[in-house]
């Protein structure tokens, strides 16, 4: 199973952003904890049924702040989430054929959440302080 657990470093100041990351890291232990119970693969599809319908929610959510913000790196930021979201569906796709173990998939989504948020998602912090520190009209 894997250790994963919330730490700041996955923090990017925004308090719906970080709330939503806390609900991935949940989900993300939920598929390596059913990954060690060797579920059956109906749950862990809905599983991760679950984890891509979450991710969906989440990426519109997040990239609609980009655009209250005023965040410069919008379009690269979305078509990331979109590969993403091209990767995690091959890879379900892949458990799914039995072609790799869901040990592998959740391995798969804790590394791209953590390099997602500790790397792309960073790039938000200037740009959500920045619009936290505007004036309003």
């Amino acid at each position: 199973m894997i250790d994963i657990k919330w730490d700041s470093k996955f923090e990017v100041g925004h308090p719906r952003i970080d709330a939503e990351h806390r609900t991935f890291i949940d989900l993300i232990r939920a598929v390596s904890v059913e990954a060690d119970r060797h579920c059956p693969k109906e749950k862990a599809m809905r599983l991760l049924l679950e984890v891509r319908k979450y991710a969906e929610f989440h990426f519109v959510s997040e990239e609609n702040i980009m655009l209250d913000v005023g965040y410069p790196h919008y379009e690269e930021h979305r078509d990331e989430h979109a590969w993403l979201l091209r990767r995690l569906e091959h890879e379900t796709n892949l458990y799914y054929t039995d072609s790799a173990p869901l040990a592998e998939l959740a391995h798969f989504m804790f590394d791209w959440f953590a390099m997602h948020t500790t790397v792309a998602d960073k790039k938000l912090v200037d740009s959500i302080a920045a619009h936290n520190t505007t004036p309003t009209p």
